[in-house]
């Protein structure tokens, strides 16, 4: 009797570790179609918002880049017309006027037919 004591301990323990074993039994995940559907619009949306944030990096830049280049522009603009306003102001000091109107022109300043007129103060 002795051994079938051990005969039925033995069978007992192993029906409790298959039966343990069945327990833990790991069904394997699937992945199902919402997810994937959840998992693509994600990326897709990342992906987009890339794409939205390059293009509007390269927006800034191509701005950034037309600044410059109409600071530059101005800035040599400025350079000309100073240029120019010393110029005219060279050109229309009395003296030079005074000087070309004796030696090229050949006139002459009397100062009897000189009448000054007063301006209304514009």
């Amino acid at each position: 009797m002795d051994n079938l004591a051990r005969k039925m301990q033995r069978q007992q323990q192993t029906e409790r570790t298959v039966h343990r074993e069945m327990k833990t039994h790991h069904v394997p995940g699937r992945v199902t179609k919402g997810e994937k559907v959840i998992v693509m619009a994600m990326l897709a949306a990342f992906i987009a918002g890339c794409l939205i944030l390059v293009s509007n990096y390269a927006g800034i830049y191509g701005q950034q880049q037309e600044i410059a280049n109409l600071n530059q522009s101005i800035s040599q603009q400025t350079e000309t017309n100073q240029s120019l306003e010393q110029e005219v102001s060279e050109l229309s000091a009395p003296e030079r006027i005074m000087h070309y109107a004796k030696d090229e022109l050949g006139m002459e300043l009397d100062d009897k037919q000189v009448q000054v007129i007063q301006g209304s103060g514009s």
